[in-house]
């Protein structure tokens, strides 16, 4: 059994975590240093058992877009879900043919591909579901073409894609732009001998617009350019698998767009219900309908309480300008981070765009430390992060409400507590 994570002064979190891992496997989530006991959440501030207060620069892994506890998300969703049935596996709700229709027409408005909708229950399974139905329009095709180092889940097909080797036979993986300085040239060249390797025989391309697991990477616009028009020459699905950054994370509604791109393709997860648990592909009809009934279909995907979320997160975006927001307080998170690079000899460098970024660390053990000294923070407040990528790199992605008084709170107390480390 894996030892629960304990803090000093931590009397009846310590007691929580004791009590979850003697019923809990660990594998269960992800480990970070703090393993913060949460009471309740409003806006962009957790609150802890003991009362502590923390600046929330997770969103969960880039969940909750609107903030804990947002009242017209929640009023909008409660009305939705009035009288709702609990399951929709063999019955079809007004609310998910709703939900279907304003997904396709708000992805519609940046990618003329964007024509019917594949619902799942996690972002994972939309990833699977985006190749098999490329898979399924072109059985002739075995070959899966995938860009190196992303994160596209943990299940089956999903699974195989992710990471830079795959147990899959079928699977092909290309560069993706990271920290070496290759010009567009060296990526087309791989593409053309991919394509000479394999003619007539790639189903589909799967890419995320930036690496996020990887340690936040966010290529030049016309890598996905190039990519796109790859995939048209030859013919090939082009999925980009949004599900982190869909809904505003990259300061577009959808990174294709921040991207100039019409993917075939789009797979949403994550913020795109504001909490609750919903995916849905959306891309060509074509590709769409290569599966019959039931051969997408499982327990919970189009959960009428799914697609209620979805639409109570559009009607957000919309009445209250969410993108724009996230464009105007960009620049005020970029320069927070600036400063720190500027300011501590163990912060690297920043990555990102929009309300996404990477801060890498000089190595693994300095930003453990970050992540628990932003957690301890002071007078009675922190800053929450999730547990560092790629062994050395925090992700700040605060919910996309998050207001400029809270961006200096959490960079005062973020300088409070990583001058304890610099000391």
């Amino acid at each position: 059994m894996a030892e629960p994570v304990l803090h000093d002064g931590e009397d009846l979190s310590n007691a929580v975590r004791t009590r979850l891992a003697a019923v809990q496997g660990a594998g269960q989530r992800t480990w970070t240093p703090s393993q913060a006991v949460v009471r309740s959440a409003e806006g962009v501030w957790l609150t802890t058992v003991e009362g502590r207060r923390l600046i929330d620069f997770a969103s969960g892994v880039l969940v909750t877009n609107l903030g804990h506890g947002h009242p017209g998300f929640a009023s909008r969703l409660a009305r939705y879900c009035a009288g709702l049935p609990r399951n929709s596996y063999n019955l079809v709700t007004e609310i998910e043919v709703s939900a279907s229709e304003r997904l396709v027409a708000s992805l519609a408005a940046v990618n003329r591909n964007a024509q019917k909708a594949l619902w799942a229950a996690s972002g994972s399974e939309a990833v699977q579901k985006a190749m098999w139905v490329a898979l399924a329009r072109r059985p002739d095709r075995p070959i899966i073409a995938a860009t190196r180092h992303g994160f596209h889940g943990k299940k089956g097909l999903a699974a195989d894609v992710t990471g830079a080797t795959s147990k899959n036979p079928n699977v092909r993986f290309i560069s993706f732009p990271m920290e070496e300085a290759h010009d567009e040239a060296f990526y087309q060249a791989e593409l053309d001998r991919l394509a000479a390797e394999h003619a007539g025989r790639i189903a589909l391309l799967i890419t995320e617009p930036y690496l996020g697991a990887a340690g936040s990477y966010h290529p030049p616009i016309s890598y996905h350019q190039m990519l796109a028009r790859w995939c048209r020459e030859h013919d090939i699905a082009f999925i980009f698998d949004e599900v982190q950054s869909c809904f505003g994370r990259t300061g577009r509604m959808y990174a294709c767009e921040t991207y100039g791109v019409e993917p075939d393709l789009v797979v949403l997860g994550k913020g795109v219900a504001n909490g609750v648990p919903a995916a849905v592909t959306v891309g060509r009809a074509d590709l769409i309908d290569a599966l019959t009934w039931g051969e997408a279909s499982d327990t919970f995907s189009a959960h009428p309480e799914a697609c209620a979320a979805v639409c109570a997160t559009l009607d957000v975006f919309e009445e209250e300008r969410i993108v724009a927001h996230v464009q105007e307080v960009a620049p005020q998170v970029r320069a927070g981070l600036e400063q720190l690079v500027a300011r501590y000899a163990f912060v690297r460098a920043v990555r990102g765009e929009g309300l996404v970024y990477g801060v890498e660390l000089a190595d693994a053990d300095a930003a453990r430390a970050c992540v628990l000294e932003a957690y301890r923070g002071a007078a009675g407040m922190g800053v929450h992060f999730l547990g560092p990528l790629a062994g050395k790199v925090l992700r700040v992605s605060p919910p996309l409400t998050i207001q400029p008084n809270e961006i200096d709170q959490a960079f005062a107390l973020l300088t409070k507590a990583w001058d304890r480390i610099a000391d």
